[in-house]
């Protein structure tokens, strides 16, 4: 029996690139107390969309700033060439699923010569001189706590398995739908698995979820063999 496909679905900021880049434009260029509103999602108080809302109208700054700032910091973790050359070699999507800014994240890929080989769903985002207006409207839609958890769902929806590879609260609810899940070692989300129970593989560097997987298909590929000898 054919094994379904997969789709590699992971987190930008602090899972793809070191760094989570929105928290260091916060950082230098929100007009408030943009901590606040991490608290009040974590606590449940607001949604993850509304978080982020207010959270991105106080980044005053033009988009050429922006991204100039990006680029002092920005680094990429170690193995994603080797997970992407993976999910390429393998004819499995790669996509990222993530909160940030979409032209900062494109803006990164661009750089690496690789926006075209990797699907981006992310909310529209919007420099302007009252902040970053954001736009949700082009997202998956269904009953999830959160846009993220939603992009998985509607993968496994369409009968392929998922391997989700994360970092933050964000990410907890569309890990727990994952097929295999990766947490970054020391992360938010790796906490936040422990204490809920959720079984995932702690990993330093993506080239770690690399061997894995490739570990999982060769084992599926014999099983496959032995069941039809």
């Amino acid at each position: 029996m054919r094994s379904k496909s997969m789709q590699i679905v992971s987190d930008f900021d602090g899972t793809i690139v070191n760094s989570d880049l929105v928290e260091y434009l916060l950082s230098r260029y929100a007009t408030g107390d943009w901590r606040r509103y991490d608290d009040l999602y974590e606590k449940g108080e607001i949604s993850l969309e509304e978080c982020l809302r207010i959270q991105y109208e106080m980044i005053i700054g033009s988009k050429r700033e922006l991204l100039d700032a990006v680029d002092n910091v920005v680094s990429f973790r170690t193995g994603f060439d080797e997970l992407l050359a993976f999910a390429t070699n393998e004819g499995n999507s790669f996509t990222i699923v993530s909160a940030g800014l979409d032209f900062v994240i494109r803006h990164a890929l661009r750089r690496k010569d690789v926006k075209n080989r990797i699907g981006i769903v992310a909310p529209r985002s919007k420099p302007t001189q009252r902040g970053i207006i954001l736009d949700f409207s082009g997202l998956p839609k269904g009953n999830s706590s959160n846009f993220k958890s939603n992009v998985v769902q509607s993968i496994k929806a369409k009968g392929q398995s998922v391997a989700y590879i994360g970092d933050g609260f964000s990410d907890f609810d569309a890990i727990k739908e994952a097929d295999v899940r990766f947490a970054i070692k020391g992360s938010r989300l790796n906490e936040q698995c422990r204490k809920g129970h959720v079984v995932c593989r702690e990993i330093a560097g993506l080239e770690e979820a690399t061997r894995y997987l490739a570990r999982s298909k060769e084992h599926l590929r014999k099983k496959g063999e032995a069941k039809a000898a």
